[in-house]
């Protein structure tokens, strides 16, 4: 199962955006879940840090695991933009997740 966790502060921003797991919806190399996700995760951030300059994911702990955190070190403008891109990463996680819930659990947390 892949599991998501989405991270707001007591404002309820983002601030950070936790996947981990294997959907294990079909075998490795077939599995569509698991790409879909990818592909979104992978996708927005490399959008951050190609159209803003802005590197949002974090070292990689291995296979099934992406970790996006919005810096600290970033001008107040620019958090802006690169919440709007983790906000767009959400908004298509929870559609990926309510079409395969057997496959993907999301949850919210508090950071």
């Amino acid at each position: 199962m892949i599991h998501i966790t989405v991270y707001r502060d007591r404002q309820e921003r983002l601030q950070r955006v936790l996947v981990t797991g294997h959907a294990e919806y079909a075998e490795y190399g077939s599995d569509i879940v698991c790409a879909a996700v990818s592909a979104v995760t992978i996708g927005l951030a490399n959008a951050c840090e190609e159209l803003l300059g802005v590197p949002v994911h974090q070292d990689d702990d291995g296979d099934g695991h992406v970790d996006c955190r919005i810096p600290q070190t970033v001008d107040e403008e620019v958090v802006d933009s690169v919440r709007l891109l983790m906000e767009a990463m959400v908004s298509s996680l929870v559609s990926i997740a309510e079409s395969y819930p057997t496959y993907i659990q999301l949850s919210n947390e508090r950071w």
